[in-house]
């Protein structure tokens, strides 16, 4: 029998962990729990909580996915948030299954492992751009997408859920050849008023109250659509950071410097910036103005005592509307075509700054993006005004 789990010499609970403490499986191995079996068929992937393999559940006849999660205390308590969280959305929030959530069918502990069911999907988000070469989608797939994703984010704003790992690995097609997407993973998820850690979020889509520890909400996961609303326009990530101060720089570097009220209350202030002091002369008057302005990468390395590189840029500009204006338009489109391409890229300019605004405060909510005419289709005549 073929052995999908790596590495594959037994280590610790009677023999059928490995050295991560990952469940030993393998092809036609049966996960048990009273009178449900499941199959295993084939190794979907493998992460730092454990396993997802695709497998057959007898007694409904259908393909599943199942998160093995690893035989750690740690593990164990965040996947029983994540089981937590998903009967909640699944059952109060999306009872219905029409916003794109992904379901939850079962959930057991087998050999020690904590075993989640769900609902077998096709690829990520993240593949499909990568199948295209990196080129990034079309404005209309686009829509489609971005309105799904809206629609999962404004039931989690309901229920005061946040996400708090969007990205596009995060947000499967139903199939492949539908344009049905499901938001999947959960594992990071956490109740509006139980925010517990501060690093959170994927680095590319970390949110800068994230970054800069000042309190946070859903308004992280509108931050998070926002860069990988970008991402999937433009092929590339928008801020591919390679460290945190890094990112930072990037994000003040295109879209300018946080708020002071934010600043103010940031409470890894001074990690990242220094305070200057400037006299100014207001009527004659001399004044002390304070400003901040971000750390060097020198200062920034010497401060922490650790090595903070800078990434790639894959961009010739720096600032949002020129990155998004000197995107290629397709080929051979008549002028009618291009005025109204243009007019689709303006729209969408402006949707990405207003979920991409550095005051979470002001930042859109899902339901105010929802309206914006990028989405709705509606005539895009200037600035949107939620």
């Amino acid at each position: 029998r073929r052995c999908l789990t790596l590495p594959s010499a037994g280590t610790g609970n009677d023999g059928y962990d490995n050295e991560n403490n990952d469940l030993i499986l393998n092809v036609d191995d049966i996960l048990v729990m009273k009178e449900r079996r499941y199959i295993v068929r084939d190794m979907l992937g493998q992460g730092t909580f454990g396993q997802v393999v695709r497998c057959f559940r007898e007694d409904t006849r259908e393909e599943v996915a199942v998160k093995v999660i690893k035989n750690q205390t740690a593990f164990y308590h965040q996947a029983r948030v994540e089981v937590g969280v998903l009967q909640f959305l699944n059952t109060r929030g999306d009872p219905e299954n029409r916003h794109h959530i992904v379901r939850m069918r079962d959930f057991f502990v087998f050999r020690n492992h904590l075993c989640l069911v769900f609902e077998l999907l096709s690829v990520n988000l993240y593949e499909l751009v990568k199948h295209n070469q990196f080129r990034g989608l079309s404005m209309n797939l686009l829509r489609v997408f971005i309105s799904q994703i809206l629609d999962a984010l404004s039931v989690l704003h309901e229920c005061n859920i946040i996400h708090c790992d969007l990205k596009p690995e995060n947000v499967l097609l139903k199939g492949l050849d539908s344009g049905e997407i499901k938001v999947i993973d959960f594992g990071s998820a956490c109740f509006e008023n139980r925010t517990m850690y501060s690093y959170i979020q994927s680095r590319f889509y970390r949110s800068p109250e994230v970054l800069l520890g000042y309190p946070y909400d859903v308004a992280i996961d509108m931050w998070s659509l926002g860069c990988m609303a970008a991402e999937l326009y433009l092929g590339l990530p928008l801020f591919p950071g390679a460290s945190e101060h890094d990112l930072l720089v990037r994000i003040v570097e295109m879209l300018g410097m946080p708020p002071p009220h934010v600043l103010a209350r940031a409470t890894h202030l001074r990690k990242y910036f220094k305070r200057e002091e400037e006299l100014l002369s207001v009527g004659g008057v001399p004044m002390r103005h304070q400003k901040y302005r971000l750390r060097t990468q020198a200062e920034f390395e010497a401060m922490h005592g650790v090595k903070a590189p800078a990434g790639k840029r894959y961009f010739q500009h720096t600032k949002l509307p020129d990155i998004i204006g000197a995107y290629p338009f397709r080929s051979g489109l008549s002028e009618v075509q291009l005025a109204h391409e243009t007019e689709r890229r303006e729209a969408f300019l402006d949707f990405l700054m207003g979920v991409l605004e550095l005051d979470p405060e002001v930042r859109w909510s899902p339901q105010q993006a929802q309206q914006h005419p990028f989405l709705t289709g509606a005539r895009f005549t200037g600035p949107f005004q939620p």
